[in-house]
């Protein structure tokens, strides 16, 4: 079976944004473990707002590629 890829430019874009969903969780999972191994203790940071980070990276790639898609339609 052979998958046809109608629209490589959305496929790249939905690739990117499952690597960085799968990025900020192993990084997440990271630096909760060594923040406690630094501190010594359990207790909450700026690690935890990792997943937000990610978010937005998400957000901000899905905005630019709806942009040039509205671009794209635009000009035809």
């Amino acid at each position: 079976m052979k998958l046809k890829i109608n629209n490589k430019k959305k496929f790249l874009v939905r690739i990117i944004e499952l690597v960085i969903i799968i990025a900020t969780i192993i990084l997440t999972i990271v630096s909760i473990n060594y923040a406690t191994r630094l501190r010594g203790h359990k207790a909450y940071g700026g690690e935890y707002c990792i997943p937000i980070l990610g978010c937005i990276a998400i957000m901000i790639i899905e905005e630019i590629y709806q942009e040039s898609e509205n671009k794209k339609k635009g000009e035809k």
